[in-house]
């Protein structure tokens, strides 16, 4: 028993279109090793499995059981009291004896999920992998829709399948743990599309992924502006307004200028430097022009940052 994927966002299609701005999350089901029966034991339970795993556990070390009885089902974590050859025992009240079943008890275990190349299945085309280590009972879940967020920084990109309005991708992934070397698993044929196609617009528009996202002192804050066509690279001064609960300014600041790319894509980080007012309860963010004087205050439309 292993790891199973148990849902595949694609289904049984070739390709699907996603919209960039919703999740799209793959589902795991960790089974680590099937066990025999359960039975009484010392203290607790005795759990027992085909496998010798005395080279592998000892007492004191956390396990998950879960296993069905004809009126209970055992389902939950313990510390296992003893360990004797394939016999587990473990700190979980015997109720009745059970039947098959499974343990979770792979040591710093993790799923990890790599978004890569269409073509070259080696190539990564996120600069790190995803990773999660789920639940206790072996249900783990990754979003892909993060590959939004390297739209938006551009210059992270090293795929030839990304452009403006869509990122193309599969899927492989693999669990980790303590002794593990297991290799990636291809989701063969299942093309991921995530598209950020919009309307073309008439003014400049900042877009956010959420409604009203939280704002962390020196956590990076992708901005981007669509731009219109004569509007492009231009240098903005980025300004900022502390709000109080009524969204009254209590002060202004300014964040220095930044750059909007030929593409309009801007990777901000607001400083950990700055220091709030005790009163601030939304930020919120507008844009001084230093080139192009066609970009006007009403070219840009984002929410407040809630702070607290």
């Amino acid at each position: 028993m292993a790891l199973t994927l148990i849902t595949n966002p694609v289904g049984t299609d070739a390709v699907k279109i996603f919209s960039g701005f919703n999740p799209v999350e793959f589902e795991f089901k960790r089974e680590d090793l099937q066990i025999t029966s359960v039975a009484s034991g010392s203290g607790g339970i005795i759990a027992t499995v085909p496998t010798d795993l005395t080279g592998y556990l000892s007492t004191g070390d956390s396990i998950y059981i879960y296993s069905e009885g004809a009126a209970y089902t055992y389902d939950g974590t313990g510390i296992i009291l003893g360990i004797t050859a394939s016999d587990i025992t473990i700190d979980i009240p015997f109720i009745q004896t059970a039947v098959g079943g499974y343990i979770n008890y792979f040591k710093n275990y993790y799923v990890e999920l790599q978004c890569v190349d269409r073509v070259f299945s080696d190539a990564n085309i996120l600069p790190f992998s995803l990773k999660s280590d789920g639940d206790s009972s072996g249900i783990i879940k990754i979003d892909v829709s993060i590959a939004n967020d390297l739209n938006r920084q551009r210059g992270a990109i090293t795929s030839g399948f990304i452009n403006e309005s869509s990122i193309e991708f599969n899927v492989k992934y693999r669990q980790v743990y303590t002794g593990s070397s297991e290799s990636f698993t291809l989701v063969n044929t299942k093309l991921i599309v995530l598209s950020y196609a919009t309307e073309t617009p008439e003014s400049d528009t900042i877009l956010n992924k959420f409604d009203l996202p939280c704002l962390y002192l020196g956590y990076k804050s992708a901005l981007v502006t669509s731009n219109k066509e004569d509007s492009a690279s231009s240098i903005l001064k980025l300004v900022y307004n502390e709000l109080d609960i009524n969204k009254n300014i209590i002060t202004s600041g300014t964040l220095g200028e930044i750059d909007s790319d030929v593409n309009g894509f801007i990777l901000w980080e607001f400083p950990s430097d700055i220091s709030l007012n005790e009163t601030t309860n939304y930020i919120n963010f507008d844009f001084d022009v230093e080139v192009f004087l066609d970009f006007k205050e009403t070219d840009f439309a984002y929410p407040d940052f809630y702070t607290q």
